[in-house]
């Protein structure tokens, strides 16, 4: 309107259209596509308006080219404004979907980072604890060996090396098995369900079996546990049965070398401090040390004794009498050599009188002794040691404890293995098994749980006509 105004008032030369469409354009730079195409609305109105009005009549061609293109080129304008609009909006989605992006690459980028981290600190604790186990591992004298699922061997311990090289670890599973040629115990060639490193794929297990080892070509029996790993895989240990029966075979030896040097010394030192006690003179004080000097001494002898049987029962020579005596003072005597190794620990005996039995009456005390060291070793701080002594066919010494019990495993070695469960050298059931066989009775675990039961039993002698 105000360029219709301008072109016809002012500037009468000015076309009228040029200003209509300079004036649209600006309306759109300025105000958008939509006031544009007001504007050329607006325009056209005004444009018709005045061609109808009175100066009209000297209307000519050129104001019908000028007409045109006002009706016909504003709309062009509008449309690319509109286009111009379009593309600013497309480019601000753009800029801001990149935008966008970046962000989540930034994002994206920060969390590969944490899972990086993360990563690399797992990989480091997993390190550190397959070197620790490592360390573990080297340090178990056994052989240890690890398998994957295939089963392929992938870790052995320096014990493992040494006794079968890489035939554990290195050659694939039929040509271990055509090297070692596993075995049972009486020589029967195991199928291959049973080579110990299949069957520990699917459970636990404990077995003795015979290896060739490919090195030497000489076999070795050797006690196997096998034990399935989750996910897949499983750990194979193995005891050198041959190299134990050496190492016992050596301390057979040295415990009779032991007791047979210091047996005399000791009986000398005995005997002196027993004929020093004899002296009217002494004073208390030294007799109370003598006195304890000889418990000492007897507690040695007590030992040395322990180890001499020791010696006799692995080579299978324990001599022992058969007499009759009565068990109520071989009991009594175990009970103060229970004292005399310090133990204050109450001794609780249920027992009929004059009870006789058909054995050794050395060899029994000592039995009875052992499983009352046991007794006291293990049970709890303050409780008794209850020993009940029943007849029948067999006169029956039962020696119950206050201990935590003894598991499944322990138990089936309990009198065949020295086994040392804690203190001690693991001699002491051993010796109680092989001295009550010498004697013609028994030792048996009768209760293994909440506390352990152990029973002793001889042959009840028979009655003379005599006594009848």
């Amino acid at each position: 309107m105000i360029g219709g105004w301008v072109a016809t008032s002012l500037l009468e030369n000015l076309p009228f259209s040029v200003l209509l469409v300079l004036a649209i354009t600006l309306v759109g730079l300025a105000l958008g596509a939509n006031a544009a195409a007001w504007a050329y609305v607006a325009g056209s109105i005004v444009f018709i308006g005045e061609a109808l009005a009175p100066h009209a009549s000297d209307w000519g061609p050129a104001d019908t080219v000028r007409l045109a293109t006002v009706l016909f080129g504003s709309p062009g304008i509008v449309y690319l404004v509109h286009r111009v609009e379009a593309n600013r909006r497309l480019a601000d989605a753009a800029l801001a979907s990149s935008h966008e992006a970046r962000l989540q690459a930034d994002a994206e980028r920060e969390r590969m980072e944490g899972a990086r981290s993360e990563l690399d600190t797992a990989l480091g604790n997993a390190e550190r604890e397959r070197a620790r186990l490592e360390e573990v591992a080297e340090a178990i004298p056994e052989p240890l060996i690890v398998y994957d699922d295939a089963p392929r061997g992938t870790y052995g311990n320096r014990a493992a090396f040494r006794l079968f090289g890489r035939s554990f670890v290195e050659r694939p599973l039929d040509e271990w098995g055509r090297a070692t040629e596993p075995r049972d115990q009486l020589g029967t060639p195991l199928a291959r369900d049973e080579w110990p490193q299949v069957r520990a794929q699917r459970e636990v297990f404990r077995r003795r079996l015979t290896l060739r080892i490919p090195m030497s070509g000489r076999d070795v029996i050797v006690d196997v546990e096998g034990t399935p790993i989750p996910g897949g895989g499983a750990v194979l240990l193995l005891r050198d049965i041959g190299k134990e029966e050496d190492e016992r075979r050596r301390l057979s030896r040295f415990a009779s070398f032991v007791a047979h040097e210091l047996r005399n010394p000791l009986a000398v030192a005995k005997a002196r401090i027993e004929l020093a006690q004899r002296d009217p003179d002494l004073p208390p004080r030294a007799g109370g040390h003598g006195k304890r000097a000889l418990e000492s001494v007897d507690a040695s002898i007590g030992i040395l004794e322990r180890l001499e049987l020791y010696s006799r029962a692995d080579s299978g020579h324990i001599e022992a009498r058969r007499e009759i005596f009565d068990l109520g003072p071989a009991l009594g005597a175990a009970i103060e050599r229970l004292r005399a190794r310090g133990s204050d620990r109450p001794v609780r005996v249920d027992m009929p009188e004059d009870q006789k039995v058909l054995g050794d009456r050395h060899l029994s005390e000592q039995a009875i002794t052992n499983l009352l060291i046991n007794a006291d070793r293990y049970s709890s701080p303050g409780g008794a040691i209850d020993v009940e002594v029943r007849g029948g066919e067999q006169v029956t010494l039962r020696v119950r404890d206050q201990g935590p019990g003894i598991d499944e495993d322990l138990a089936r070695r309990l009198f065949h293995d020295r086994v040392a469960a804690g203190r001690g050298l693991g001699l002491g059931l051993f010796l109680v098994h092989a001295t009550m066989e010498a004697m013609g009775g028994s030792v048996q675990l009768e209760q293994k749980a909440p506390v352990a039961v152990f029973a002793l039993r001889w042959t009840r002698p028979l009655r003379r006509v005599d006594d009848v």
